[in-house]
This record gives C-alpha cells, structure tokens and sequence, in this order.
C-alpha cells in the first residue's frame, strides 16, 4: 500500500475519554497486549497521593485496579468508596499520551541503552501530566446549599504502557487511568470535577510534550524540528521512516475523509468543529483492526528493522544520526521569560479574547525553546511559576469579583467559582 506524508501527519496529542459501566476496568488489565511482561517491564504501575492513602504502590494488582475503578476500597471489599456506582456511571477518565512517530520509531531501532533512555523519557513526561493533573484535581459537593469547588487531596491514577498500535507499527503511549473518586477536604470519597481535563486537553498535551522534549533532549541529546501545536518531531529521523511506521494513523486519515466527504454530501455543508472532531472519534473507532497477542518483543524489533532496511536505511546508522546532536545543555532562566511570554501572549490572543490560567500555561509549554535540556520535574514547575507571573502582571481578570468574606481555593478563586469560568484578557483586547 503506498503512503504518503499527509496521510500519516495529524496531531498526536493527549487525549481523555470517559469509562463507563461495569467492565470499564477490565480492558487494562484483561485485553491489553502483555508480550513486554517477558522483557521486565511492568505492566502498569500506581500514580497519585490518593493511590497511596488506599495502600496502593508500584505495580498494579489486577484484583485492586478493578476494585478501584467499581469504586470499592481495595483493602475493605465491604466498604464503597463514596456513592455506590450503578451501570450508568462514570467509574474513570482514559488520559492517553502517546509519543510523537520520531520517538517511538528511535525506541524501535534503538540498543537497549537507547531504548531504556526513551521509555523512561516517556514515563518521566507521563508521571509529569499527572502530578499537574493532581494538583489541579477538584470534587464539588454542596456548602450552605450552594455548590462548591473545592481542592481534591490527591487522585487514584494508573499508568499503562504501550509500545505499538493495533497495527503493530512502533507507538509508544501510556494509558493514564484516573478513577473518579478523589478524596475531598472533609475526607470523603467523592467524584472528580473532570471539567479542567476534558476541556484542557491541549495542555495537558503541551505538559507532556515539553517534558518529553526535554527529558529526551537532556538523555539522549536530540534535535527537534519547530513545534507544531506545542508538537514536534525529532529533526534527525528520516521522513520515509514516520510513514512507513504510520500505518494505523493512515487508516484512521483515510476513514475521516470518507466520513467527512459523506457528512458534506448529506447535510449539504461543513461540520462544526464539535461535529468533526465526533466524526474523528467514529473514525478512530471505525477502522480499529482487532489488537494481537502473543507476540515476540524481540521479533518486533527485527521486524522493525528489516522494514527500514528496505528502505534503504540502516537501522543502527538512523539511531546514531538522531543522537548525540546536543552537545551543551541548555537550561531555564530568568533571561528567557520575556520573550517567552510575549509569544504566548501574541499566540493566545489570535486564537481567543480570554482565557484561563491553564490555557496560558499550554501557549507557555508550547514556546519553550526545543534545546532545554533539564529535568521535568524541574521543567514543569517553572512552567507554572511563569503562568503565575502572566496571569498577575500581564493579563486583566474579567472574572466575577471575589466577595471579602469567600472561601478560597489554593488558587485563589472562591470555591463558589467553576475552574474552568476563570476569565482573563489583555488591555489591548479590550
């Protein structure tokens, strides 16, 4: 079949999608593929405060994930974690980051060096989106008859692994499961507030993004073309490579033109931009060939090899020019925060004429210079130190003004105020 590069370039990004019903744990632990276990690697492994306060750490039990996401106390069967869940409610939220095709594909090529270098580059970046996830998580319930917004203590998170598509091409991804209980300051168990992470899942795209750029860059000393949407690939992976490797992205490109070419005959226009991006999932879901299992770690790699070899490429020689380009590691100061902003400002302001803090912070991750080769965990917090300074020295908060005598969230907002009805702009908009 020939491919071409349009019909693999689409923006691979974070994507969250709602479980629900009762076996809407049973997939991770029942059909994922398990040809890596033989190689060491785990599985899935424990995320979040919460998962600690239930006991929960390192890899995953099948027995208390699936206790988890039922919404049960995985230590105390007897005992429901907050409101007893029936078929029709939501048990958790599916964050999906997959790599960028250039990453996956030098993880595929790559010596077990290299390979270890990006898995835990990509693992970093993960276990990064969920610690802002964290911090960010809310539960509502009501106060004086009145609902509020109130700081979560901590989310039940975990992380699984993959490392191709149902296609069998290399595509590195981690499934991050959050259950939807949380624990509130009152210490019940209650649902997440998800309205931040589905309306935010841009820059939970631009968190991890940044981060693995950086991790990757700071490990394996790679280059990186111009982001794209706060998305790049690595300048030194040849392009016949990301096609060839792009099969399921290919599929799913042609399926949505068919979709949105019969949408355009029948309704005699164009889909709105929520009509399309229904119409991508239905895509997605449409041309989704049946996972394979039991299939060799190891056969996959020679497999992956010979392909490139047809190519005309040498495996080992691909792996060697991508590497190694950074020699000085560049880090994050004071120096670069001006020019940064002024990027982010210009960038949002294009696009709307407010904003919320969280969408400042995804123009943010998205101009931070490709060459930053320092830590996520050191990344991540300046990231939002800088949003801070933004949002109190650049921007004009239209929101509803805060009475003398509110309650207030750790972010400052009264807990009387949804997150996601925050309203910022610029005095030039207005």
């Amino acid at each position: 079949m020939h491919k071409d590069a349009s019909e693999w370039r689409c923006v691979v990004t974070v994507r969250v999608t709602t479980l629900k019903g009762f076996d809407a744990g049973s997939y991770y632990v029942e059909q994922l593929p398990n040809y890596y276990l033989d190689s060491g690697e785990p599985r899935g492994v424990w995320l979040g405060a919460a998962a600690t306060e239930l006991g929960l750490a390192g890899e995953i039990d099948d027995a208390a994930f699936l206790a988890v996401m039922a919404g049960v106390d995985p230590c105390r069967p007897d005992r429901d974690l907050g409101r007893h869940y029936d078929e029709k409610s939501v048990r958790g939220f599916d964050v999906t980051a997959s790599a960028p095709k250039s990453v996956s594909v030098l993880w595929a090529l790559g010596e077990m060096s290299v390979r270890r270098g990006v898995v835990d580059a990509h693992d970093t970046a993960v276990h990064e989106l969920a610690r802002w996830i964290e911090d960010h998580a809310h539960t509502r319930y009501r106060i004086g008859g009145e609902v509020a917004v109130v700081d979560a203590e901590g989310i039940v998170a975990a992380a699984f692994r993959q490392h191709t598509s149902r296609a069998l091409d290399p595509q590195l991804h981690t499934h991050l499961v959050i259950a939807n209980r949380v624990k509130s300051p009152d210490g019940r168990w209650l649902a997440l507030d998800a309205r931040l992470i589905k309306r935010d899942q841009q820059t939970l795209s631009a968190v991890y993004h940044a981060s693995l750029r950086a991790e990757l860059t700071r490990r394996l000393g790679v280059r990186w073309k111009e982001p794209e949407h706060g998305i790049a690939e690595m300048a030194d992976v040849p392009e016949p490579l990301l096609i060839e490797f792009s099969t399921r992205t290919a599929a799913v490109a042609r399926r949505i033109e068919e979709k949105l070419d019969r949408f355009v005959e029948t309704m005699d226009r164009e889909p709105t931009s929520r009509e399309r991006w229904q119409l991508e999932r239905e895509a997605a879901k449409d041309s989704r060939p049946a996972k394979a299992h039991g299939i060799d770690a190891e056969s996959l790699h020679v497999q992956w090899a010979e392909q490139t070899r047809a190519l005309g490429l040498d495996p080992i020689g691909v792996v060697t020019h991508a590497t190694g380009k950074v020699v000085g590691r560049v880090g994050i100061d004071r120096s670069t925060v001006p020019s940064m902003v002024d990027q982010a400002i210009a960038n949002i302001s294009e696009k709307q004429s407010s904003w919320r803090p969280s969408e400042i912070l995804r123009e943010l991750a998205a101009v931070v210079s490709t060459d930053v080769a320092v830590p996520a965990a050191q990344l991540v917090p300046w990231l939002n130190k800088v949003t801070e300074i933004v949002v109190a020295n650049y921007c004009i908060d239209v929101s509803k003004p805060i009475e003398a005598d509110a309650m207030l969230r750790k972010d400052g907002r009264p807990i009387t105020e949804s997150v996601i009805d925050r309203a910022l702009t610029t005095q030039a908009i207005l």
